[in-house]
C-alpha cells in the first residue's frame, strides 16, 4: 500500500483539506452531490487529515452544488465568458463542469496549494499563484473575454474586510459587468466555524443580510441559505440529503451561512 504524502501547508492553506476530504468521501458514494471524481484520487495521494464532521461535510457539498449551479447558469448566458475562482483549494470545479462551464477559467491560489494543483489537478484553467487580494489575476482576467464571474467559496468571507472592499472596487473598474458569487457569514455562523473547522483563523467581518454588502459597490441578484439551495439544486438532491438540509435550517448558526450572487458595479 502506497503511503500518502503529508502536504506542508500553513494555517490558511490547510483550510482546503477538510473540504477536499468531504468531496473525496462524497465521490465514492453511489449518488455523489459534488460529482467530483478527481477528489477520490487526491485522497489516495495525500493525507487530508481528520475527516470533517457530518454537518461541516454536508455544508461543503451543498455549497459546491449551489456554486456549480450558478456557474452553469452563467456559462449558459455567457458561453464565451471567463470564470475566476478565488482560492479553490483542491477543488477541481473547472474540470468537473467541463463543457458545462465557460470558455475561459482562472484559478487563483496561494503558492503552496498552487504547486499541488499543478501536480495533481492539471486542467483547463489558467493558474495564478498568489493571494486573492493581489491584482495579478485581475490583469489576466481583463485580457480574457468578458463578461466575468468571480467565485469565492469560503475565501473572501475569511479575508480582511478592507481588503475585500478594495478588491470589489478594483474589480468593478477592471472587469466591467462582472458578477460575484460568494458565501457570507453571520456572527453566529462565524462563531460556529471559529470554534470548529476554522479555529486557526480569525473572521474579520460578518454579514447578517447579503444586502448589507451593497454599499461596497455590489447589487444583490440572488441569495440562499447553504442548507436551503435553489429549487433546481434541491430537486437533484437525494431524499436523505434533503431531509438533513431541512434539519440544518433549524440551527441559527447554520441559517446564517448564506450564498449570494452579486453584480459588481462599475468603480
Amino acid at each position: 500500500m502506497t503511503q500518502r504524502r503529508q502536504p506542508r501547508l500553513g494555517a490558511i492553506e490547510s483550510t482546503s483539506l477538510p473540504a477536499a476530504h468531504a468531496r473525496a468521501r462524497d465521490a465514492r458514494r453511489r449518488r455523489p452531490l459534488a460529482d467530483d471524481p478527481a477528489a477520490a484520487g487526491l485522497a489516495d495521494d495525500l493525507d487530508l487529515g481528520a475527516a470533517p464532521g457530518r454537518t461541516d461535510a454536508l455544508c461543503t457539498l451543498l455549497r459546491a452544488a449551489v456554486l456549480d449551479h450558478w456557474v452553469r447558469e452563467f456559462a449558459r448566458r455567457n458561453p464565451s465568458g471567463t470564470v475566476v475562482e478565488l482560492g479553490p483549494g483542491l477543488d477541481s470545479r473547472a474540470g468537473r463542469l467541463g463543457t458545462a462551464g465557460p470558455a475561459h477559467w482562472i484559478d487563483v491560489e496561494l503558492p503552496a496549494v498552487a504547486d499541488l494543483r499543478r501536480e495533481l489537478l492539471p486542467g483547463p484553467a489558467h493558474l495564478v499563484a498568489g493571494s486573492a487580494l493581489d491584482e495579478d489575476w485581475l490583469e489576466l482576467a481583463g485580457d480574457l473575454p468578458g463578461p466575468h464571474l468571480v467565485v469565492s467559496d469560503q475565501v473572501l468571507s475569511l479575508l480582511p474586510e478592507q481588503g475585500v472592499q478594495r478588491l470589489v472596487f478594483t474589480a468593478g473598474r477592471m472587469l466591467p459587468g462582472a458578477e460575484l458569487v460568494t458565501d457570507v457569514l453571520s456572527r453566529a455562523a462565524a462563531a460556529r466555524l471559529g470554534s470548529g473547522p476554522l479555529r486557526a483563523l480569525e473572521v474579520d467581518w460578518t454579514c447578517e443580510d447579503p444586502r448589507e454588502l451593497e454599499p461596497w459597490g455590489l447589487r444583490l441578484l440572488d441569495a440562499c441559505g447553504v442548507a436551503d439551495p435553489p429549487a433546481d439544486v434541491a430537486g437533484r438532491l437525494p431524499r436523505t440529503t434533503r431531509a438533513l438540509a431541512t434539519a440544518l435550517r433549524a440551527t441559527p448558526a447554520l441559517r446564517g451561512h448564506r450564498l449570494a450572487r452579486y453584480q459588481i458595479l462599475p468603480g
